[in-house]
């Protein structure tokens, strides 16, 4: 492989990773995955996700809080607060892009209106400082694709929606409104075949590749810890799905994550 591949959504911070990070680093660059963006899904680990980018010189990150971490109680300014830290933090070098943000109502829809509430605070941030939302959706596809299509015609933000695992009518209401999309270890299990038919879809001007390790990790090693030096594998099976050269996909998707993270060239 000559072509460095970005692996666009990790979680370095993570507990699976605290006993041999720079290990991890390191297998990354050796199956060319050169660069890698770890993701935050909470305010309150923010500074040590920054500690991290700031000690390898491969790493980005974001600031934002996963809807999974939504409060059920919000106190008095709690969404203005909100934006204020989003603001601060992407202030800081090395943070390129707001999220993970987004809905999942897997769980049920008890919190539903804070999580709209949080994801709306999250692209208007995004949008106000030129920066990428990474959307995360689960059980939550109408929802999201209403929000979406609103919310980005308001606020003119750009972004992807990460891990995608839904189908082609998401995959369109993301590609009219000017997103990316992002596709991972899923797309190598053995029953998605719906998935490769969106991988099919989507230009690939507009694809993204990742893990979100340490979960989802592919076919060979499913049901192991995941971590980015498997980012390769989501790239061989969108090679395969695409009839074009794994070189070739390298190229255009690390071409893409840097036109999307533009504060990311100025900090390689």
């Amino acid at each position: 492989m000559k072509n460095k591949i970005v692996d666009s959504h990790c979680h370095l911070n993570f507990e699976d990773f605290k006993n041999d990070l720079d290990k991890i680093i390191d297998n990354a660059r050796k199956n060319d995955v050169e660069h890698l963006l770890s993701i935050s899904v909470d305010l309150e680990s923010f500074v040590e996700i920054h500690k991290i980018s700031q000690k390898y010189k491969n790493v980005w990150c974001t600031t934002g809080v996963h809807p999974n971490n939504v409060p059920k109680q919000f106190e008095k300014n709690q969404i203005e607060t909100l934006k204020k830290r989003l603001h601060e933090n992407l202030s800081r070098s090395k943070v390129i892009g707001i999220g993970e943000t987004g809905l999942d109502f897997y769980r049920g829809l008890d919190n539903a209106k804070n999580q709209i509430s949080y994801f709306e605070a999250h692209i208007q941030v995004a949008a106000e400082n030129d920066a990428p939302i990474i959307v995360h959706t689960r059980d939550a596809d109408n929802e999201i694709i209403k929000n979406l299509k609103k919310l980005v015609d308001i606020y003119k933000c750009s972004g992807l929606i990460h891990c995608f695992s839904s189908g082609k009518e998401l995959a369109k209401c993301a590609l009219d409104i000017g997103l990316y999309i992002s596709f991972s270890g899923i797309i190598t299990f053995k029953k998605s075949y719906e998935l490769r038919e969106v991988v099919d879809y989507v230009p690939m001007d507009r694809i993204l590749i990742e893990t979100d390790s340490p979960y989802l990790a592919p076919v060979p090693f499913r049901g192991k810890r995941n971590e980015p030096a498997y980012t390769k594998y989501t790239l061989e099976q969108v090679a395969l799905v695409k009839g074009i050269s794994e070189e070739k996909v390298a190229e255009i998707t690390t071409k893409n994550f840097f036109q999307l993270f533009k504060k990311a060239n100025n900090e390689i």
